[in-house]
């Protein structure tokens, strides 16, 4: 079905709104077409398999490891994202023995839930069929849905309940049924305690609804009430980042560098949004944003696209990242896929479909650990190559503090320059007999320091200029390496030994504090 259809004209036996939720102006809301319930669940289950069958591929991505960690010291709140993460994390971690299979399926279920959710909004949209699988199948094989399903991380969670509450939103517009707030409500408040970046878009929908309507929107009591639950959800992390010096503003600043230095940022955002919709969602992307926003746009709806274009201009213009819009690119994606649904039977389409079809999917190999380990150090699969060498950081860390005299090991403590490292030795150093890791790094520095009575630090990463302003001696001991040579967090790090504290440990701890990284690779560091 089109999405230009003209606002007076109404299906033969049009479902009306309760009369105290009617607008003036809007348009009666036509019966949905029935959900194609077997082949969209199909392509959901199909992602959710997929993901699961590479589960367990390397090992623990560096974050996944992180969050376990920060899980064991429960907060309202962390430096650098909220609770619910780290506490899910934490919990799978603890009843499951530590299987990273069942770590990845929260993430994988999501995946399989945005994908579904895709095709509900194209139905809500007028799509029949055919356009729901069409939504389904772009959305499942989008470089965002299946790298950030293949993690427990923020932004595979965040991105499918965004996508949820953009459905939920499209239905809201067309039912006008303020109820539909109520359920929008409880997953962002879900959301937010995922990301507090959730928040942003709302503040541009609201704008966009005063000026492009429906304006009647903070008239609504029902808005209001799911605001405050929204606003309630936000108090316990607000207060915590409030109580610690508001860090999540410091740690957004740091992003933004990254992303500027990443050529990520401005006009570099575009490309970046492109690269997480794959090539057939980029093709769904820019056909459904004109739908959306185009002259022959249908009025009711052009304020999603406004809002979506508004966002991503927000996102551009303070260096976010691009994974932040993925949720809400389910709206063009869902507008694109009921106006091809149209055409698909023509030849010139089918010409184009095709090929299309067949590069988007030869490239799920590439973003999922789908080759042969050996393969690994010439594939641009970033996301894999930061899931190995853990055990053998670990491993190397033990044998230096196993080399120790007794009475040295005793006041030795392990500290890492990068939070991912002492997340590795928080989980493999107990079996290595290591005593607890400490980083001053982000979020890892409110999780505590070496005792007073340490006199001697393992440290791993930085180099000597940076740790001789806290240490009488330093030597360099030992370098990080994997197995499979690859290039990443661990290899080529250097570890230090590290004597003689210039200043009591209280005093000291607090110049440890970083958000942004001074590890140097080890190539880098002289060795000593």
């Amino acid at each position: 079905m089109d999405l230009t259809i003209p606002r007076n004209e109404k299906a033969p036996h049009a479902l009306h709104p309760p009369a105290n939720d009617r607008q003036v102006g809007h348009e009666v809301p036509s019966p949905l077409a029935p959900l194609a319930r077997r082949p969209v669940l199909a392509v959901a289950g199909t992602v959710v398999v997929v993901l699961l069958l590479v589960s367990d591929r390397f090992g623990f991505f560096s974050d996944e490891l992180y969050f376990i960690a920060a899980g064991k010291r429960p907060a309202w709140g962390y430096v650098d994202q909220p609770p619910l993460v780290p506490l899910l994390a934490q919990g799978i971690e603890y009843l499951t023995n530590g299987s990273l299979v069942a770590l990845r399926l929260l993430p994988a279920l999501a995946a399989g839930g945005g994908v579904v959710v895709s095709a509900l909004a194209a139905r809500e949209l007028g799509g029949r069929r055919t356009a729901q699988i069409l939504a389904a199948v772009v959305y499942a094989v989008t470089p965002a849905t299946l790298m950030t399903g293949h993690v427990l991380a923020t932004g595979g969670l965040d991105i499918n309940l965004a996508a949820c509450t953009a459905w939920l939103l499209i239905r809201w517009i067309r039912l006008r049924d303020d109820r539909v707030f109520l359920a929008i409500a409880l997953v962002t408040a879900v959301e937010l305690q995922v990301k507090f970046v959730s928040a942003s878009f709302w503040v541009v929908f609201v704008l966009c609804a005063l000026i492009f309507g429906p304006r009647d929107i903070v008239r609504r009591p029902k808005f209001w009430i799911a605001a405050g639950i929204v606003a309630a959800a936000a108090v316990p992390g607000l207060v915590w980042q409030a109580q610690h010096g508001w860090p999540q503003v410091d740690m957004t600043k740091v992003i933004a560098k990254e992303v500027e230095d990443a050529g990520a940022g401005g006009f570099g955002f575009i490309a970046a949004v492109l690269s997480i919709c794959g090539i057939a969602g980029s093709i769904f992307l820019v056909h459904g944003m004109v739908k959306l926003i185009g002259r022959s746009a249908r009025p009711d709806y052009r304020v999603l696209g406004w809002s979506v274009l508004g966002i991503a201009l927000t996102y551009a213009l303070t260096d976010g990242r691009a994974y932040y819009l993925a949720g809400y690119l389910v709206v063009p994606l869902a507008a694109a896929a009921v106006d091809f649904a149209g055409k698909t039977s023509r030849r010139p389409w089918k010409w184009i479909a095709v090929p299309v079809s067949l590069l988007s999917l030869a490239l799920v190999p590439v973003m999922l650990p789908m080759y042969p380990d050996s393969a690994l150090k010439r594939m641009p699969d970033g996301l894999s190559k930061d899931m190995v060498g853990w055990p053998e950081m670990a491993d190397t860390v033990a044998g230096i503090y196993g080399s120790l005299p007794g009475s040295t090991r005793e006041n030795t403590a392990v500290v890492t320059d990068g939070y991912q490292q002492a997340s590795a030795l928080d989980r493999y150093g107990p079996a290595r007999h290591l005593p607890p890791a400490y980083s001053g790094h982000r979020g890892y520095w409110y999780f505590g320091r070496p005792a007073d009575s340490v006199t001697s630090v393992i440290y791993v990463g930085a180099d000597k200029p940076y740790l001789d302003g806290f240490f009488e001696s330093v030597r360099r001991v030992g370098t990080v390496d994997n197995h499979l040579h690859v290039s990443n967090l661990n290899r080529g790090q250097a570890i230090w030994l590290c004597r003689g504290p210039r200043h009591p440990w209280p005093q000291l701890w607090p110049r440890f504090y970083h958000l942004t990284a001074v590890t140097l690779r080890g190539e880098d560091v002289p060795a000593q």
